[in-house]
């Protein structure tokens, strides 16, 4: 057993070294099978690696890992867990790589499935990735799971249909499914949108593009509507994809314009944890919205204050949980305090919001915002005022 938990922790150990040198990191997703989403998932890689950006494609489709021969390296061996360069830019790894013959079926079950994806994260020698795109497999299965649970923080899911009432349908479940396991999501890719006729050009859904409103009309964002060309079926089919090799095309700007909107969301988060991280939130426990409340355990709300650059961006007035053992340090935390300003409190309830990230700063007492001020200007410093009664039970002060 004590072999095992060595093994497991050299693994886990391996993998956050993989990710700590992968910036980005986008998941590929679709209700059902058949609607293109392993196409959509190489054209977005070639199109990141167009742009400059170094690019890994994992695929991680166990049972149907077609990411090879979409990428024109179908029958190529990885050797010694290198990924294969098949662009400038861009590499690919694919459990086909690593069986004796790539068309042998892989039957296994989850345990099996769970172990190989953590492999192919922990082990193949990725370097330094711009972005991580991971082709994921139908459905809402092991391997959306190992990959939510093993890849450290997703920029992003993309959702892959079809305009019909089957493929919505489950796209709606991969939605809920990303949402579940705390993956944004970037957006839907409609494909198959159409079919160009190539003597006239005239288009004709063969769906009924009606159908599409079901998320049209939903916060997810309409991504691109890539239509149903007998070139894009070919360059899938000859390991040519459709965006590097028929760059002119109407349906290739298309492709292009789901790349950039793609870089712009993921651009769009990065400024967003960057003001997240440069702001602090300060808690200060008050009954009057005026004052600080010298008793901290007994207090009815906490002005909570969002500070940026010196300056209050936001204030909040959160209603205080009931005062019991371990609940107001929890309750801060999850809200994202930096800094608890208060009068005093107990030395239990001090160490638990170190456990929480918290600075405790004690001894304030008048105006909420004079004490702000002094805290923001350097001036106000914890006068050591814990409370010197031994309570194992609650957190204020006396």
């Amino acid at each position: 057993m004590n072999q095992l938990n060595q093994e497991m922790i050299k693994e886990n150990e391996a993998i956050a070294r993989t990710n700590e040198k992968i910036a980005h990191k986008i998941v590929v997703m679709s209700g059902k099978g058949g609607v293109g989403k392993s196409t959509i998932s190489t054209n977005i890689a070639y199109g990141l690696a167009l742009n400059g950006y170094r690019v890994g494609i994992l695929d991680a489709d166990v049972h149907g890992p077609n990411i090879a021969l979409m990428c024109g390296v179908e029958g190529k061996k990885a050797e010694n867990l290198e990924p294969i360069e098949v662009q400038t830019n861009l590499k690919v790894v694919s459990l086909g790589m690593f069986l004796e013959k790539s068309g042998d079926p892989i039957v296994w079950r989850g345990p099996a499935k769970t172990k190989i994806i953590k492999q192919l994260i922990a082990n193949v020698n990725w370097g330094e990735l711009d972005f991580m795109v991971v082709d994921l497999p139908p459905g809402t299965g092991d391997e959306g799971l190992t990959i939510a649970q093993n890849l450290g923080n997703i920029d992003g899911a993309i959702i892959v249909t079809t305009p019909q009432d089957v493929a919505l349908l489950d796209s709606g479940r991969s939605v809920k499914f990303a949402e579940m396991l705390k993956m944004p999501v970037l957006g839907i890719v409609e494909n198959m949108s159409g079919f160009s006729c190539p003597h006239c050009g005239e288009k004709i859904d063969i769906f009924d593009n009606e159908k599409v409103s079901t998320y049209r009309n939903s916060s997810i964002e309409l991504l691109g509507k890539i239509p149903l060309t007998p070139e894009i079926v070919k360059s899938g089919d000859t390991g040519k994809p459709f965006i590097y090799f028929n760059n002119g095309e109407k349906a290739a700007e298309q492709l292009h314009n789901i790349v950039n909107k793609v870089l712009d969301k993921v651009e769009t988060k990065n400024m967003e944890n960057e003001m997240e991280k440069e702001s602090i939130k300060i808690a200060l426990p008050t009954n009057d919205r005026a004052n600080v409340e010298e008793h901290f355990g007994h207090c009815k709300e906490f002005a909570f204050y969002t500070v940026s650059e010196g300056n209050v961006q936001a204030i909040d007035y959160l209603t205080a949980p009931p005062h019991e053992p371990g609940v107001l340090p929890k309750f801060l935390g999850e809200k994202g305090a930096n800094v608890i300003i208060t009068g005093g409190m107990g030395a239990r309830a001090i160490a638990l919001f170190k456990d929480q990230n918290i600075e405790v700063i004690l001894g304030a007492t008048g105006a909420l915002k004079d004490n702000l001020n002094e805290y923001l200007k350097g001036d106000l410093e914890s006068k050591g005022s814990a409370c010197s009664h031994n309570h194992e039970d609650h957190e204020c002060s006396h």
